[in-house]
């Protein structure tokens, strides 16, 4: 009886190590800070307009372009208010650590974006045509998805090329 009970926390353990490892590798750990694995973004400190932030190169549609990350929080809500130039920038880069269908809104943004959509592996989920919005985030209309995403490309109008992502020289 001893020897079954003894095999069985051993059988226990075994599982529950197997776990925890898939849950890192997946990203599920509580401790989790790595980047979705379709693009390896080479990031860098950005310039101005920028300053403050990261910059990366990614592919898009098998066109390089140059963008500016907002990959926490607080970078997000900023997005791209107020900015009616990119400076040397192609567009901003938003990042979610997993699949998200969070809404976008236009919110005291100047000037026409367009917006792409992608999943973890770089694949177009939607596109759409974002217009100026000069008043407040609940005055505004929202833009989504319509499915979950982990990366969102905004560009100025016109800007976005048709494709996936992909790493970038």
């Amino acid at each position: 009886m001893t020897r079954r009970i003894a095999l069985a926390l051993v059988v226990a353990g075994a599982i529950g190590i197997v776990v925890a490892i898939v849950l890192v590798v997946r990203g599920g750990g509580s401790g989790s800070t790595a980047r979705p694995p379709a693009l390896a973004l080479h990031a860098r400190p950005s310039v101005a307009p920028f300053a403050g932030l990261t910059e990366a190169r990614i592919g898009v549609g098998g066109r390089c372009l140059r963008v500016v990350i907002a990959d926490d929080e607080a970078e997000r809500v900023e997005g791209l208010r107020g900015r009616r130039d990119l400076g040397p920038y192609d567009g901003m880069l938003f990042v979610y650590r997993a699949p998200t269908e969070v809404s976008f809104t236009m919110s005291t943004v100047p000037v026409p974006l367009d917006i792409g959509f992608y999943s973890a592996g770089g694949d177009p989920v939607a596109r759409l045509h974002m217009r100026p919005c000069p008043r407040a985030e609940a005055e505004c209309p929202t833009y989504s998805a319509g499915a979950p995403f982990t990366y969102a490309l905004e560009t100025l109008r016109g800007g976005l090329p048709k494709g996936g992502l992909s790493g970038c020289n």
